[in-house]
C-alpha cells in the first residue's frame, strides 16, 4: 500500500531489500511484505537482529512448491544443480545451490551452467521466469528442467491484457515483469521482430524504475503488481504510467497494513523464526546470489 511505502526506510525489490538488510547494523527489522521476504531477511541477519512482520502473508508462488517433488527430482539427478527464485520459502532455499531474483536470473543460470558443465539444472518454482532466463542466456534449454509454478497475479497478465493496454496507449513503452504469463511468448516475438510491442522490456521492478528514468519515452504500460505504479509515479513524476490491468493486485501483499505495522511495533506481534539448520543452508545459497 502507498502509506507503507511512505513510512518505510527502504522500498525495493527482493534483491535490493536483501542487500539493504545485509548492510544494516540494526537489532530489529520490520518487514512489510510476504512471509518469504521476512524469512530471507532473517536468514541474512541471523542472530544479530530480530525480524518482525505486521502479518503472516503467504504467496501463491511459494505455495506451488512441493518439497517431495524436489527430493524425487534430486534422487533421479544426484549430481544436478538446483536454482531457486528468491520468492521461495527458507526450506527450499536451504536445498538449493543458488538463489536468484528476477533481476539476475539469467546471470545466475549462466554462472551455474558454466561452473557445472554438463550437469542438469532444476529452476524453480516460476516457469515463466525460468523460460525468460533461458532465453536471455546461452544455456542449452535441454539441460534445464522448469518447475511448473507461477504467481497467480502475474500469470493472469496474458497477451489479451497487453493488446487491450496497447490499444489504449499505442505509443507507450511496455515494462513487463518476467513472471508474467505472456513473458516467454512476448520475448520470443520481440526477438524475431514479429511483436506488435517493439518497445517491450523484460525487467524486474527495480529495473523498471531505472528504465523509466533513463528512457526518452514519456508514457509506459506496466505489467506487474499494481502497487508498483505508486512508486513509479512518485519517483518519476514527469512521466505517465498505466497498468496492464488494475486487477493485477496481490491480496497476500495487501495483508500488510499501516495499522498492523503500528500494532507490531507496539506489541512485537509476529516474529520471524528460521531454524538454524535451515538458515545455514539458505544462507549459503543467498550469499552466492549476493556475491
Amino acid at each position: 500500500y502507498p502509506e507503507l511505502q511512505e513510512v518505510a526506510q527502504e522500498v525495493g525489490d527482493s534483491l535490493g531489500l536483501s542487500q539493504y538488510v545485509a548492510e544494516q547494523a540494526t537489532e530489529r527489522v520490520d518487514f512489510c511484505g510476504v512471509w518469504f521476504m521476512g524469512e530471507t531477511a532473517k536468514t541474512i541477519v541471523g542472530d544479530r537482529a530480530k525480524v518482525y512482520m505486521p502479518d503472516k502473508p503467504g504467496c501463491s508462488l511459494v505455495e506451488s512448491i512441493d518439497h517431495e517433488r524436489i527430493k524425487g527430482w534430486l534422487a533421479r539427478n544426484p549430481d544436478a544443480v538446483v536454482i531457486s527464485y528468491v520468492n521461495t520459502d527458507a526450506k527450499t532455499k536451504a536445498i538449493s545451490d543458488y538463489v536468484c531474483t528476477s533481476r539476475n536470473a539469467a546471470q545466475v543460470l549462466q554462472h551455474a551452467a558454466d561452473t557445472h558443465p554438463g550437469k542438469r539444472i532444476l529452476f524453480l518454482p516460476d516457469k515463466y521466469l525460468g523460460s525468460v532466463a533461458i532465453a536471455q542466456s546461452t544455456v542449452e534449454p535441454d539441460r534445464v528442467d522448469l518447475y511448473d509454478g507461477a504467481c497467480h497475479v502475474h500469470a493472469k497478465i496474458g497477451e489479451d491484457a497487453l493488446e487491450k493496454a496497447f490499444d489504449r496507449h499505442p505509443d507507450a513503452d511496455l515494462l513487463l515483469h518476467p513472471e508474467c504469463g505472456c513473458s516467454t511468448a512476448c520475448l520470443a516475438k520481440t526477438a524475431n521482430g514479429s511483436s506488435p510491442y517493439q518497445n517491450a522490456y523484460f525487467l524486474s521492478t527495480e529495473q523498471m524504475l531505472h528504465h523509466a528514468r533513463s528512457s526518452s519515452a514519456s508514457e509506459f504500460v506496466v505489467g506487474t503488481e499494481a502497487g508498483m505504479l505508486y512508486r513509479l509515479r512518485k519517483l518519476v513524476p514527469e512521466k505517465i504510467f498505466h497498468p496492464v490491468s488494475y486487477e493485477a493486485m496481490c491480496e497476500y501483499m495487501k495483508m500488510c497494513t499501516l495499522e498492523k505495522l503500528r500494532d507490531s511495533l507496539e506489541h512485537d506481534r509476529i516474529e520471524v523464526i528460521v531454524e538454524p539448520d535451515v538458515r545455514e543452508g539458505a544462507q549459503a545459497a543467498i550469499q552466492r546470489m549476493l556475491t
